[in-house]
């Protein structure tokens, strides 16, 4: 015991503790330019045989100056630095095992308190009620395993099931590709269009609400398939009856195979009856620009940029509410609601049968076939059936464009390659098996992912995982200063709000660059920005209780310094002799 005692305290094992711990910390350099700070906090930093290093080193030291005793006064600055030393590598551990790092990500006028951790997670929840079962995963740290086949065990509330990471691309890149092997329709064509020496090439799918339209120049290049025979008619400009200047709701009701069309009123005070029905209509609102924010339903605008109209419908069966959208009809079957009344709700307004100035625009009309419509900026239309293969000119703008491909059943296959192991863009392809059923899917950080495994409903998600912070941090005002006669930031900072409920604290405080805020142990530091038309303020966080111990020990280490030059003065020297 005596001799593993004196090993471990022996200066040959700390100058070989010393140089692992330099080759460790230069890999680490190293290892973090090529795959980011969060994958050297997990591979290194935070690893337990890193923290196991420090902690022989610290053992060393600490049997190293035990061996002089007893100690005497010569010995106080050997002693001094070595307790330093260790009181910093005590520091170091306590920092790397108990501390939190990470982010908070607040835009201007709303508030935070779940911290963005460097460390990523999977996320496996059912989506009603969807209890998330939360998987700590370290893929970044070795990225240049693509295949990494990691195995869960997934309890859900009846049974578990299987969830396998068979691979990992730290660098993603999606490929789509559109075949015309679709099981249902969905209208899809592929344009090119061109100017001068400028050409760009589109799928545009037609159901599909963020791929049914793109912008390139000063066109609005735009694929519809109205089924209404009026939304058509305008669309193409023909004449027809004049619309409700607010739309109309039309109803059907399915068991009496009946439909009634009703104009929304003026006046909202009485309930309006379907004739030949039981049924009556109570509208209650009317919005020319619905959307929910911070303070609830409002109406942004009087353009009629999202028409929406909320009514009860009351007849047998009761009364139940509805909200339905003129430019969104999918909204009702998007969020499986279950209609109590036995009705199909529609609602047509006039700004669904209206084009924008400058467009492009394909119809696909109930038979099948397509047309053009061309529009200028002051409300001219040229209208014209279109064919695959054929290219026209927009008489206004002087683009042309090539319809390319015409896929009535169109179906969108996505293609995920990696680009190199650079952590940037990263996304894991997931399998659940439950059984003999099974799902798979590619999870990036964009959002989860919904798979179903027969009648079990899941989504998959992977991202950075987070902490609740004792206190809430709001953002009140973000302000951005530049260079003179640039774009280039020459500094930010934020006016923050924090807010202790646990304390009844109420704090007002400015955050740059070089002022951080300082409450119960964090530290709140003013990391970067996101712009935009809201914007975003990025603070880093950072806890470490091994703090107190790194400062107290590069001062006694100071102080050891110090002493070593007073005992070596010629006056202690000389009391000495004495």
């Amino acid at each position: 015991m005596r001799s593993i005692i004196r090993l471990l305290g022996s200066l040959h094992m700390a100058v070989t503790l010393l140089i692992a711990i330099a080759v460790v910390l230069a890999w680490g350099t190293i290892y973090e330019t090529r795959f980011g700070t969060a994958a050297v906090q997990q591979a290194v930093y935070r690893a337990w045989w890193f923290q196991a290093l420090l902690g022989f080193l610290a053992l060393n030291l600490a049997l190293a100056a035990s061996s002089r005793w007893p100690w005497t006064r010569k010995h106080a600055p050997f002693l001094l630095a070595h307790l330093g030393i260790i009181l910093i590598l005590v520091g170091g551990i306590l920092g790397g095992r108990f501390g939190i790092e990470g982010q908070l990500i607040i835009p201007e006028g709303q508030a935070e308190r779940v911290l963005q951790l460097p460390q990523s997670v999977l996320v496996v929840r059912q989506p009603n009620p969807g209890t998330p079962h939360v998987i700590p995963t370290s893929f970044e740290s070795r990225a240049w395993v693509h295949e990494p086949q990691a195995r869960y065990r997934v309890p859900l509330e009846h049974r578990s099931i299987e969830l396998l990471v068979d691979r990992y691309y730290p660098n993603a890149e999606l490929l789509e590709e559109v075949t015309g092997d679709g099981a249902a329709e969905n209208p899809a064509v592929h344009l090119t269009v061109s100017h001068e020496e400028q050409q760009e090439a589109f799928w545009l799918l037609a159901d599909d609400a963020e791929r049914f339209g793109a912008r390139w120049g000063q066109a609005h290049i735009l694929f519809l398939a109205p089924q209404a025979t009026d939304q058509l008619a305008g669309l193409v400009g023909l004449t027809g009856p004049a619309p409700s200047r607010r739309g109309t709701v039309s109803i059907e009701l399915t068991q009496l195979k009946l439909r009634r069309d009703v104009p929304i009123p003026d006046e909202f005070s009485q309930p309006v009856a379907l004739d030949g029905t039981p049924y009556t209509v109570t509208f209650k609102d009317y919005f020319t620009d619905f959307a929910i924010t911070e303070q609830g339903i409002v109406n942004r605008s009087d353009e009629p940029v999202n028409p929406a109209v909320s009514f009860t419908l009351s007849g047998p069966e009761g009364a139940e509410p509805f909200l339905v959208f003129a430019l969104h009809p999918e909204f009702q079957a998007m969020h499986g609601r279950q209609s109590r009344i036995p009705a199909a709700v529609t609602y047509t307004h006039p700004a669904a049968s209206a084009l924008p100035p400058d467009a492009i625009c394909l119809l696909r009309h109930p038979s099948g076939a397509l047309s053009c419509v061309l529009t200028g900026s002051s409300g001219q239309r040229w209208l014209a059936a279109c064919e695959p293969g054929g290219t026209y000119r927009h008489p206004w703008l002087g683009y042309t464009f090539t319809l390319d491909r015409y896929e009535p059943k169109a179906r969108l296959v996505t293609h995920v390659t990696n680009r190199d192991d650079d952590v940037r863009a990263e996304a894991l392809h997931v399998v659940v098996r439950d059984g003999e059923h099974q799902a798979e899917a590619w999870v990036g950080r964009s959002g989860p992912a919904d798979l179903r495994l027969g009648d079990l409903a899941l989504q998959v998600e992977y991202r950075p995982a987070q902490r609740e912070l004792p206190v809430t941090i709001k953002l009140l005002d973000f302000r951005k200063t530049d260079y003179p006669g640039t774009q280039m930031a020459a500094g930010f900072e934020s006016d923050v709000q924090l807010s202790d409920p646990a304390r009844g604290v109420i704090l007002m405080r400015k955050i740059s660059m070089n002022n951080p805020l300082r409450y119960r142990g964090f530290s709140f530091y003013q990391s970067s920005y996101i712009p935009g038309q809201v914007e975003t303020t990025v603070l880093s966080v950072r806890n470490d209780p091994g703090t107190p111990f790194v400062y107290a020990g590069f001062l006694i280490v100071i102080g050891g310094v110090i002493t070593m030059f007073v005992l070596r003065s010629p006056a202690a020297r000389a009391g000495d002799k004495k």
